[in-house]
C-alpha cells in the first residue's frame, strides 16, 4: 500500500475538499483523485461520498480512518529510526506528559538533553492522560511521564518509576494556618478546599487518603495555576505538589506545610508500549533521565 495514498486519504477526510487536499498535499487534483481512487480499488470500497465539490466519508471510510493513521505514524517513526540509527545529528523525539510534569519537572531534562543533543528537536505534548493515551495509540508520541494514579493496560504499556513527588498543603500567607510548619487532617477541615474536579485523576486520588475527612467547603478549579492564585487571594487551601508551589512560597505569597497525619506522595512513572521500538534519541531521552535518577529506564 502506498503511504502517499494513505497521506492524501487523511488530508482529503479532514478538510473534505480535493482542492484544498490538493493545494496542502502540494499536488494536481487530478492527481489526488488518481490516489483516492486507487486505494478505494485497492480495498474494494468506496472511502468517500462524492456530492458535486464537497466530500464525506463513508461508513467504511470512517472506519479506515484509523488505520490509516496509524500506518502513516508507523512508517513515519521508522523513517525516524532509521535515521537516528545512522547518527543522532537529525530527527525529532516525541514524548508526552501531563501538566505537572510537563512544567515543573521536564524542562530541566529538556535542557540537558538539548545541550547533548542539539540537532535532534524535542517535540513534547502536555495533556490530559486521556488524550496523551489516544496520541500513544496512534503513534504519535513514543512515550509518556504520568502519576502513579493514572490507570494504565499493564498488558499493552511497560511503567516504570521516574520521580517521587511530595505533596503539601498550600496555604496563603494570609490564612492562620501560614503560622505552622506542620498540622493534621483536623487542623483543616474548617477550610475551603481548592481542588480540580471530581473526574480528575488527581481528586481521586486525594479522596483516597483523606477519605474520612470533611471540609467546610469545595471550591472546584479545573487549572492548577489559577488554584495557585486562588490560594494566594486566600480563598481557601489546596494540597499539591511541593515543587509546584515553590517560586510563589520563595516570593513569600504561599506557605507549604507538610501533613503529618497522611503520606501524601504520589510516583511520576515513565509509560510506554511494550511493543513498539524506541527510537535512538527516545533511548538517549532515558540516558539523559539515568543521569539524574540513577535509573535504567526503557533498557
Amino acid at each position: 500500500m502506498d503511504i502517499s495514498k494513505l497521506e492524501s486519504f487523511l488530508v482529503l477526510a479532514d478538510c473534505k475538499s480535493f482542492t484544498k487536499t490538493a493545494e496542502l498535499r502540494y499536488l494536481s487534483q487530478p492527481a489526488i483523485s488518481k490516489h483516492i481512487d486507487s486505494l478505494e480499488q485497492e480495498l474494494g470500497v468506496f472511502l468517500f461520498d462524492r456530492n458535486g465539490k464537497t466530500v464525506s466519508l463513508t461508513i467504511q471510510g470512517r472506519h479506515f480512518i484509523k488505520y490509516a493513521e496509524s500506518i502513516v505514524k508507523i512508517y513515519q517513526k521508522s523513517q525516524e529510526l532509521i535515521r537516528q540509527i545512522e547518527d543522532l545529528n537529525q530527527g525529532t523525539l516525541y514524548f508526552g506528559s501531563t501538566n505537572f510534569i510537563g512544567i515543573y519537572l521536564m524542562p530541566k531534562f529538556i535542557k540537558a538533553f538539548q545541550d547533548k543533543y542539539p540537532k535532534i528537536n524535542v517535540n513534547m505534548t502536555v495533556g490530559s492522560s486521556k488524550d496523551l493515551f489516544k496520541k500513544l495509540e496512534k503513534n504519535e508520541i513514543e512515550f509518556v511521564f504520568l502519576s502513579h494514579y493514572v490507570k494504565i493496560d499493564t498488558n499493552k504499556y511497560i511503567s516504570k518509576p521516574f520521580f517521587t513527588d511530595e505533596m503539601v498543603l498550600v496555604v496563603s500567607s494570609k490564612n492562620k494556618l501560614a503560622e505552622k510548619s506542620t498540622c493534621s487532617l483536623s487542623d483543616i477541615k474548617d477550610q475551603v478546599f481548592i481542588t480540580k474536579s471530581q473526574t480528575s485523576s488527581l481528586y481521586k486520588f486525594l479522596e483516597s487518603c483523606v477519605v474520612d475527612v470533611k471540609f467546610k467547603k469545595e471550591l472546584i478549579i479545573d487549572n492548577q495555576e489559577a488554584i495557585k492564585k486562588a490560594v494566594v487571594e486566600n480563598a481557601g487551601v489546596s494540597i499539591m505538589s511541593k515543587k509546584s508551589a515553590q517560586l510563589e512560597e520563595e516570593a513569600g505569597l504561599i506557605k507549604c506545610i507538610k501533613i503529618v497525619d497522611c503520606d501524601f506522595k504520589r510516583q511520576i512513572n515513565l509509560v510506554y508500549d511494550k511493543n513498539l521500538h524506541i527510537t535512538p534519541a527516545g533511548q538517549a531521552f532515558f540516558d539523559v533521565l539515568d543521569t539524574f535518577n540513577n535509573l535504567e529506564l526503557g533498557k
